[in-house]
């Protein structure tokens, strides 16, 4: 393989992309699989829009991308990601592959949307209660932020309550960024109004300008570049079938 593997950012090297969020479209990227093709491209859920492939760009929901995903079994699609943290975008390499060990090409799922301002799925967890649901999922006060509820992003504080109330007693799936990892993780907790304090969660919660999420002490760029060059190690000599 040639140097398609190398992932590069414009992270300091152009301004951030401000008009962009609730006007340009892309594929949004959700649950991630680890050790998948998605995974090996550094690609973050919630956070990660792909925006062009193999030079299209995906500004519309045609099955273009699906399907160049299909064709290019067991060869490189280069990919233009735009991040709704960073405000900025980056340049990956997606190989697709039954063979990587789970559901799917690229072990991801995606979404066709515009890109969505981040503040308004942005919640800081606060205070998390001893014994409580949020407890229990490992939620870690005041280093996470929830930024989706299963395959949805929830527009505010108020909705997302009210996604949380009508699941109590129900496992829920939520995407959590930890500013500790600066990494999105998949989170499962189940609310409950029997844990023994208020709420169903047993979390404090914050939104607006002073719980937004930190800016990045590390560029996509370098994580980009690890997991592309462990891709490319794990890439098959020749094309799968």
């Amino acid at each position: 393989p040639g140097p398609s593997a190398e992932s590069r950012a414009s992270d300091g090297d152009e301004p951030p992309l401000e008009g962009v969020i609730d006007q340009e479209y892309g594929f949004r990227v959700h649950r991630v699989e680890a050790n998948s093709p998605g995974d090996l491209a550094g690609l973050q859920s919630i956070l990660d829009y792909v925006v062009v492939a193999n030079g299209i760009r995906l500004d519309s929901d045609d099955g273009v991308f699906v399907k160049m995903i299909g064709d290019s079994v067991g060869g490189e699609i280069p990919c233009t990601v735009f991040n709704t943290q960073t405000l900025r975008t980056r340049e990956t390499v997606i190989r697709p592959t039954a063979n990587w060990g789970g559901a799917g090409l690229l072990g991801v799922t995606i979404r066709f949307d515009v890109a969505r301002p981040l503040e308004k799925h942005t919640l800081h967890v606060l205070d998390v209660y001893p014994s409580s649901p949020a407890s229990a999922a490992g939620l870690d006060a005041f280093n996470d932020y929830i930024l989706g509820v299963g395959d949805l992003l929830y527009d505010g504080p108020d909705e997302f309550g009210e996604i949380v109330a009508y699941n109590c007693g129900r496992p829920v799936r939520l995407y959590v960024y930890s500013s500790r990892t600066e990494a999105v993780r998949e989170v499962t907790i189940t609310p409950s109004k029997d844990w023994g304090g208020e709420g169903c969660l047993g979390c404090g919660v914050g939104c607006g300008y002073l719980h937004s999420l930190p800016r990045r002490r590390t560029k996509l760029a370098a994580a980009a570049t690890r997991t592309s060059a462990a891709a490319a190690a794990a890439a098959p000599a020749t094309g799968a079938p």
